[in-house]
């Protein structure tokens, strides 16, 4: 299954930011890609609740979601 089609962008349920696969540390979004400090930095707030999907290998929304959710961390509605 491509991974677009099982990802389900801005939609309710369980969010990637609450899942076991999702990464958000900005010091590992920086390893990821190198030239990100170039233009910006992993630790900038334009960067919200992005992060990497350890499962998919995407960098993503922490608020999209998938059939592929592992519960991982608690659930909490922080929306803006």
């Amino acid at each position: 299954m491509k991974i677009f089609e099982s990802l389900t962008l801005n939609h309710t349920g369980p969010r990637c930011q609450n899942c076991a696969h999702f990464q958000s540390d900005p010091a590992l979004i920086e390893q990821t890609y190198p030239g990100l400090a170039t233009m910006s930095s992993g630790y900038a707030s334009v960067r919200d609740r992005d992060g990497l999907c350890n499962f998919h290998q995407v960098y993503l929304s922490g608020r999209d979601n998938c059939e592929s959710f592992v519960a991982g961390r608690v659930e909490v509605e922080q929306e803006h």
